[in-house]
């Protein structure tokens, strides 16, 4: 594979891929709920509707995550990962404006959230990841993180868009309620930003290329809706923060919802302005090439992919389980929730930094060292976060802190499969180590906020009668010691199996084997 201009080449590619994840199934409902607890407790609160209650939403799309993970990569092998991608994100917007059909029932509120998982978990990384792992090589890692920075930029904006949208009364035009024309709104961002920007610069090596679709000649119209679209998001989230802005100051997180704000609009504005209509990586019989790797089968077999598999769990949780109960911390501690969700919406910066300072240093050194590093110290910030009197400072601190460490995640996986089981079966492997992942995240919310409220450890409305009594301060203290040990078992991986030149050695067979039909 030809390694100079990888990014001249395949930054439509990259684009696509990072406002498909930015507004997919991963940040939107997990960044959000926790802006929705508030109005959602004021309505059925009176029905017997606890916190924990609502984060389960959380769990049961972490189920349907587990479950459809693996599916979704198998389809994205067979049908290609463009396919798969255009189509769950009309179907996970859909879904997402389907959340304000609840009416109160706790069996409509689980199965409106495992239909969203099953509908939304083609825009989830595993699926766009693919093509950017294959247009990109030597830099691969810094290519991954660029494709997984949006998943904070868009998280963040979307918690301010959703508050203004929950607080402000003139803006509850569906059944007198905020938090449904929160949901229903935020169900129209992938609609009419992530669909035509996908359609257009989404495309894996055996996909019509961009210089032959029709798509490409009619660019002008479809990221005109993209753009529109863009503007609405930009809008609304402005209405929120300058206000507090011109209240509080200009602190950190309202001037980075500006820089996130001008940020969202650099994929549309690129493709109008650049060429999109640039060439694969590879000649067609290339493509025809057997990547190297392992099967799905072959994978489960090493315990390489059981040792990723099982310490994403407590990793995930640990992580996962904070972010969308931040506000609930600092709530807490006395601050107001306008001044909690602006901190919270910090995560993404730090998601940002994350993705791309880790993706450039696991492209030049060891990676499991490199992840070890970033993902160990958010330990340090839980600790921080469980301390009385926490203040506006330490907050910030903590929550950048947890954010560095979120940021790496995705990447560290996709970078992990590529390296140590190869691109033969990169999807159905990712998907599959990303069930274990969704487990910890999905399920970590509910399970930290009964604990701390001090129900005991509950899944699912199961009681067990454990760690009842506790508060934040046991619940953070002891998630902080769990994220530390189980990072420890990532420093076993060893040496990385294949790499570029597995790669190039495939591309160049094929190309060989073509040259000697064609004599």
């Amino acid at each position: 594979m030809v390694q100079d201009g990888e990014f001249k080449r395949g930054w439509p590619v990259l684009a696509a891929a990072a406002v498909g994840v930015g507004l997919g199934l991963s940040p939107l409902p997990f960044y959000t709920i926790g802006v929705m607890i508030p109005p959602l407790l004021q309505e059925f609160g009176p029905m017997g509707w606890t916190p924990g209650d609502i984060l389960n939403a959380l769990a049961i799309y972490t189920f349907g995550a587990f479950a459809a993970s693996p599916i979704i990569g198998i389809l994205a092998e067979r049908f290609g990962a463009r396919r798969v991608a255009l189509i769950s994100v009309v179907t996970f917007s859909i879904a997402m404006m389907a959340l304000a059909l609840n009416t109160g029932s706790k069996s409509l509120y689980i199965f409106l959230w495992l239909v969203l998982a099953f509908a939304g978990a083609g825009t989830l990384p595993i699926t766009f990841t693919r093509p950017v792992a294959n247009w990109f090589d030597r830099n691969r890692g810094i290519a991954l993180g660029i494709a997984l920075i949006a998943t904070g930029v868009f998280g963040a904006l979307a918690k301010f868009f959703a508050q203004f949208i929950v607080s402000n009364p003139e803006w509850h035009f569906i059944a007198g309620s905020g938090w449904r024309t929160a949901y229903v709104l935020l169900g129209f961002l992938p609609l009419v930003i992530a669909l035509p920007i996908v359609w257009l610069g989404l495309r894996d090596l055996n996909d019509t290329p961009a210089r032959d679709a029709k798509a490409s000649d009619m660019k002008l119209p479809i990221l005109a809706i993209a753009l529109i679209g863009t503007i609405g998001l930009v809008w609304i989230v402005m209405k929120q923060v300058l206000p507090l802005a011109a209240e509080n100051g200009w602190r950190l997180e309202y001037i980075m919802a500006v820089g996130f704000s001008l940020l969202v609009f650099v994929p549309t504005v690129m493709m109008l302005v650049l060429n999109i209509k640039t060439a694969p990586p590879q000649t067609e019989s290339a493509a025809q090439a057997e990547l190297p790797g392992l099967s799905l089968g072959d994978a489960l077999k090493t315990w390489r992919f059981w040792l990723l598999a099982i310490c994403f769990v407590p990793i995930s949780y640990a992580i996962g389980a904070i972010i969308p109960n931040i506000e609930r911390v600092l709530t807490t501690t006395g601050m107001g929730m306008n001044e909690a969700v602006g901190l919270a919406t910090l995560t993404g910066l730090a998601v940002l930094g994350g993705r791309i300072i880790g993706g450039y240093l696991i492209d030049r050194f060891w990676a499991p060292g490199v992840a070890f590093v970033f993902l160990a110290s958010p330990a340090i910030a839980l600790h921080l976060l469980g301390q009385p009197d926490v203040s506006v400072t330490t907050a910030t601190i903590a929550i950048l802190m947890i954010g560095f460490g979120a940021g790496v995640e995705y990447d560290f996986m996709a970078y992990m499969v590529s390296k140590y089981f190869g691109m033969k079966s990169y999807s159905a492997i990712y998907g599959a180590i990303y069930g274990f992942f969704a487990l910890g995240a999905g399920l970590g919310p509910s399970i930290m906020t009964n604990i701390a409220d001090g129900r005991g450890l509950s899944l699912m409305g199961l009681e067990t009668g454990l760690l009842t009594g506790q508060d934040w301060a046991f619940t953070l203290t002891k998630s902080a010691l769990l994220l530390f040990v189980f990072t420890i078992p990532l420093l076993f991986l060893g040496k990385y199996k294949y790499g570029s030149e597995d790669h190039g050695e495939a591309i160049a067979k094929a190309e060989e084997t073509s040259e000697t039909g064609h004599a």
